[in-house]
């Protein structure tokens, strides 16, 4: 009877649906891409601080399959050269410009990015640049009471100390004549105990705001932008005072 040819024309449905299910039908998957660097690693060497420096990492695709860069990822205000990003064929080359802004670094400084990709046996590949910064060779100064105000000196005299206080600030704005921990460079020593005690804190106060221009001392607060606010002041004063107890 006719219902017995649908039986089976259902059961024989069931039974296709079923051993689909049950296969795994394997995807074909092309070959990828190798991203080999020349050099994945570079040393700049000595450079002055405050330098923007560049390094060009070539590359090569060394696999069967085309791959593609999509985008970098660094540790710093690093910048790369966008028109990298794109497919690349095998055997095809290339090259990645990094820079790196040196402004506000000190030392020995490691910087890396990451280039992250497509289709390759290792999407992400890590590049390393190490440089050893120094600080710029200071000019010859006819005055260092001009110090703050110059226009080419102030940056290094006055506002690198924004924010800061205490022993921060004062080895930023105060360092580089008085030296380190005061022990003296160019200008007096303010370490000397017996300096110390022979003057009080209106004096110290007094000279920082207005300097002493007949002795080559500049104005850190009158006449100056951005002057030391009074609180920046009472912490050069404290940090100053700890040698006396010393």
């Amino acid at each position: 009877m006719w219902w017995r040819g649908f039986r089976a024309a259902v059961l024989l449905l069931i039974a296709g649906l079923s051993a689909c299910l049950h296969t795994t039908v394997p995807s074909p998957a092309g070959p990828k891409g190798i991203l080999s660097f020349t050099n994945s690693f570079h040393d700049f060497g000595q450079v002055t601080e405050g330098d923007i420096i560049k390094h060009t990492f070539e590359f090569t695709n060394a696999g069967k399959g085309s791959l593609r860069m999509v985008r970098t990822e660094s540790d710093c205000g690093c910048t790369t050269t966008e028109a990298a990003f794109r497919e690349y064929a095998p055997g095809e080359r290339g090259a990645l410009e990094v820079t790196i802004d040196t402004r506000g670094k000190h030392g020995i400084t490691v910087k890396s990015v990451k280039v992250f990709l497509e289709n390759a046996e290792e999407n992400i590949v890590e590049l390393t640049l190490t440089a050893r910064l120094v600080p710029p060779p200071h000019p010859k100064v006819e005055n260092r009471a001009h110090a703050t105000t110059d226009v080419k000196c102030r940056t290094c005299h006055l506002e690198s100390g924004v924010g800061m206080q205490g022993a921060f600030l004062y080895h930023r704005v105060c360092a580089q004549c008085h030296g380190r921990k005061g022990a003296g460079a160019g200008a007096r020593a303010l370490n000397d105990v017996q300096w110390l005690g022979g003057v009080d804190d209106a004096f110290l106060r007094e000279v920082t705001a207005k300097g002493q221009p007949e002795k080559g001392m500049p104005p850190f607060v009158e006449g100056v932008t951005p002057p030391l606010t009074g609180e920046q002041m009472d912490s050069l004063i404290e940090y100053i005072r700890s040698w006396g107890k010393q």
